[in-house]
């Protein structure tokens, strides 16, 4: 069986990777031989490792490289003096713009990368002996320490998955993603969680030279569902957003949208956590507290989001999100329990919605969402059915993890 090495931020640590993860997981242990390769913090080590996690899988945790000042000087020298640093350098300056926070970005990376290239070939994962791919969930340092170290392992074969923001050149801070030339060269596969962003790097990202043949489009996809959703009741209408509380997000305006509707009971539930929670909680206070007819609940984090769908009513699943970098796996989650989408016009989402829900506009007001809000949970019978039918529908066809996951299995095959 060939060996698999599969590079995680965290995984199976911490809690942020599991539900992209984990299903793909369940289906690669019946085909490799499979050793995770995590870089979890120290504290995310302390959380322990994630329930569900296949048997027969090996995990080593290496951890996250920390640096200090003198680190970063020895990095900077060693930085100028390597081809690869000098190449990089070059781009730089060939981009003309925000010179000084793009060299730090790239810097930063290199020293990360180099860290993490020491501690690679000192954990004996690599032997050379035997057949192996380095599939690299995410395309940012770890990844280009082990094209780094591919040079002694020229039998390895690398693939990587990109996602948002360690794609999409804004972002990051001086807009622009490092080493990306270097790494698609040594690579010899590149997935994409969304035709968006397949198209995206081909016009902004990859260099000429690179054979559009490495490029793949694989969906991660999530389980079949408890149950499907029935039809709400005439009372409380119940509307979901599952995100973390983060600026990007985007959350206050689904709570300025609340705030202009008089004329319909609704009870709103967000599920997930973040650095904004707490000025998300307090604004919504402000702005709802005092409306007879909506309420809310702030749930924080919830381990399994599937099985909240399988023992609470949700009529309306709602994302306002400023970009996504795939499909998420949050609306896909509604999507396969028949609940009607709305979400914005930004990267992976566009693909996601159609008879389904209603896209918003990329960058939406209060007043459009307000609408949105309305015209989804006042619709009665047949035509609240057809777009709970489209939402399952559209999952099965193109999220159902069992379905997506030969996707990924071909390229893997294939290299």
């Amino acid at each position: 069986m060939t060996k698999l090495i599969l590079a995680t931020e965290c995984f199976p640590y911490g809690r942020g990777e599991r539900s992209f993860i984990l299903p793909e997981l369940v289906r690669l242990r019946q085909h490799y031989d499979i050793t995770i390769l995590s870089h979890a913090t120290r504290q995310q080590r302390e959380e322990g490792v994630c329930d569900g996690l296949p048997e027969g899988i090996k995990v080593l945790c290496p951890g996250r490289p920390e640096l200090s000042g003198a680190d970063k000087i020895r990095a900077l020298f060693r930085f100028l003096l390597d081809k690869e640093g000098r190449s990089e350098l070059r781009e730089i300056l060939r981009s003309g713009s925000d010179v000084r926070e793009r060299l730090y970005q790239s810097v930063a990376f290199y020293a990360q990368a180099v860290a993490d290239e020491k501690k690679l070939c000192g954990s004996g994962v690599l032997s050379g002996r035997e057949q192996c791919i380095y599939y690299s969930f995410w395309y940012t340092y770890f990844c280009y320490s082990m094209t780094r170290v591919k040079r002694r392992f020229p039998a390895v074969r690398m693939v990587t998955r990109m996602h948002g923001v360690d794609l999409y050149h804004e972002r990051i801070p001086g807009g622009r993603q490092p080493f990306r030339h270097q790494m698609e060269e040594k690579l010899d596969a590149m997935v994409f969680a969304c035709e968006y962003g397949a198209d995206y790097y081909g016009t902004y990202v990859k260099a000429a030279k690179t054979d559009d043949a490495k490029m793949h489009v694989c969906r991660l996809g999530t389980e079949r569902p408890l149950r499907q959703m029935p039809v709400g009741g005439d009372g409380c209408l119940q509307l979901l957003s599952c995100s973390n509380a983060i600026p990007l997000k985007r959350i206050p305006l689904i709570i300025d949208g609340l705030a202009q509707i008089e004329d319909l009971k609704i009870h709103w539930t967000h599920i997930g956590d973040g650095e904004q929670l707490q000025e998300l909680q307090r604004y919504a206070g402000e702005k709802l507290g005092r409306k007879n007819n909506i309420e809310y609940t702030f749930a924080g984090f919830v381990r399994d989001v599937p099985a909240y769908y399988g023992n609470h009513q949700v009529d309306c699943f709602i994302t306002t999100s400023k970009t996504e970098g795939g499909c998420p796996v949050s609306i896909q989650e509604a999507m396969s329990c028949g609940i009607p989408v709305i979400g914005t016009d930004v990267g992976g989402i566009t693909e996601m919605i159609a008879d389904n829900g209603i896209l918003l506009s990329a960058d939406p007001d209060a007043g459009e969402i307000s609408a949105a809000i309305r015209k989804i949970l006042t619709q009665k019978g047949s035509q609240l059915q057809d777009m709970k039918c489209a939402a399952c529908r559209k999952w099965q066809a193109e999220f159902d993890s069992s379905t997506v996951f030969q996707d990924m299995l071909t390229v893997l095959r294939n290299l």
